[in-house]
């Protein structure tokens, strides 16, 4: 064999090596990396376990938040049901994950176990456990905000219609839509999620005009974009089939939250979610009698401020003014145009809106299992109380 073949024979085998070992570094990389992905994961899971054992360790922080130690409050109960299913679906999810190639849970000097040192999670996976986690930091945060709010006050004595209630302090109040922090990249996500995080549930495009109406700098509308559209694939937010956008963390079924929509509110008509409405009328019923449909809905657009405003005052005159001129011309010319404009709006207004999202809000309500229509027509609520949380 000539010397120039072996040489190329050795060459080929040489680079081969080198390429079989390159691929091993890359991909022993890429372990790592997402092993420490999950690892910091792991770290915020324990830390929201921790915050909440604390109260039980430290004098000053249970005088903080005495509520912390009533174990029969509804909201505390509701927060210790989130933290059992969330370590159950945790525990799940680590033994679906596949094994690190020869490596099991690297020893740390303390005695206790790295976990993550012996798994080889996918993309999939990691995205399973940060929606774990945001759920159970979800849950926590509604809960000790809720507990704080009401100190030495047992939540059950308090004025609102149900405990559940104590956990979004947008319940009953103006619709405002918050500021936005930082859009610098490493922190426009969760600058997005925590804007999203009190605005919801809104549309899409609505939550895109406002994240870009509050970005200020080169390039941050573009930063908020990419950070809304990657909640929402990777299912950190969800639509419901009214188009809303909903943390994955909510269960829509169990959330009984509303807000008004007067002068002061940042919402528009077309932007306000049927459910809102029905939760309203869930609590504007009483709890022992049916009301009909016109007088609960009359109800609901007072107590939510539902009101058509100046500018359809100001329609409304104009459309009576017209309606008078018209009578000054030939009776068949009258018929033409009344019968072109129905009810005489030659202006548009936006009272039939309101009535159209009262209406769906009424309907959302009786298809929900939120409120139930007797056989005498009336309407009652079907569902006596709320479970003590809406977060899964």
């Amino acid at each position: 064999m000539d010397l120039w073949v072996v040489l190329l024979l050795v060459l080929a085998v040489v680079v081969g090596l080198g390429g079989w070992a390159g691929v091993a570094v890359i991909q022993r990389h890429l372990l790592t990396g997402r092993q420490d992905r999950w690892r910091a994961l792991e770290s915020r899971f324990n830390q929201v376990t921790l915050d909440a054992d604390r109260y039980e360790r430290s004098p000053d922080d249970a005088l903080a938040a005495p509520g912390w130690l009533d174990r029969s409050s509804p909201v505390v109960r509701g927060f210790s049901g989130t933290l059992k299913r969330a370590q159950r679906d945790r525990a799940e999810l680590e033994r679906s994950v596949s094994r690190a190639p020869g490596r099991a849970g690297r020893e740390l000097g303390n005695g206790s176990r790295d976990p993550a040192s012996g798994l080889d999670p996918t993309e999939q996976n990691l995205q399973e456990f940060e929606l774990l986690v945001e759920r159970l930091e979800d849950a926590y945060r509604d809960t000790d905000r809720a507990v704080r709010s009401v100190g030495w006050t047992r939540p059950g004595t308090l004025q609102v219609p149900h405990p559940q209630f104590l956990l979004d302090p947008r319940w009953g109040r103006s619709a405002v839509l918050p500021r936005l922090g930082s859009l610098e990249q490493a922190s426009a996500a969760r600058s997005v999620k925590e804007f999203l995080d009190a605005a919801y549930p809104l549309r899409r495009d609505t939550a895109l005009k406002a994240l870009r109406e509050r970005s200020g700098g080169a390039g941050h509308a573009y930063r908020a974009q990419k950070a809304l559209d990657q909640l929402i694939q990777t299912r950190r937010y969800t639509a419901d089939h009214h188009g809303f956008l909903w943390p994955g963390s909510t269960v829509i079924e169990h959330w009984g939250v509303y807000r008004t929509f007067g002068r002061d509110a940042e919402v528009s008509i077309q932007d306000i979610p049927p459910v809102e409405v029905a939760n309203a009328l869930w609590v504007l019923l009483p709890a022992d009698r049916g009301m009909p449909d016109e007088e609960l809905l009359e109800l609901a657009q007072q107590h939510l401020a539902l009101t058509a405003g100046f500018t359809s005052g100001l329609t409304q005159s104009l459309n009576d003014g017209i309606a008078r001129g018209l009578k000054s011309l030939p009776e068949g010319v009258q018929r033409t145009i009344n019968g072109a404009v129905p009810h005489g709006a030659f202006l548009p207004t936006s009272a039939p809106k309101i009535r159209q999202l009262l209406s769906e809000g009424l309907h959302e309500g009786l298809v929900t299992g939120r409120l139930q229509r007797q056989p005498d027509g009336l309407v009652r609520r079907l569902r006596s109380g709320w479970p003590s949380t809406y977060r899964r």
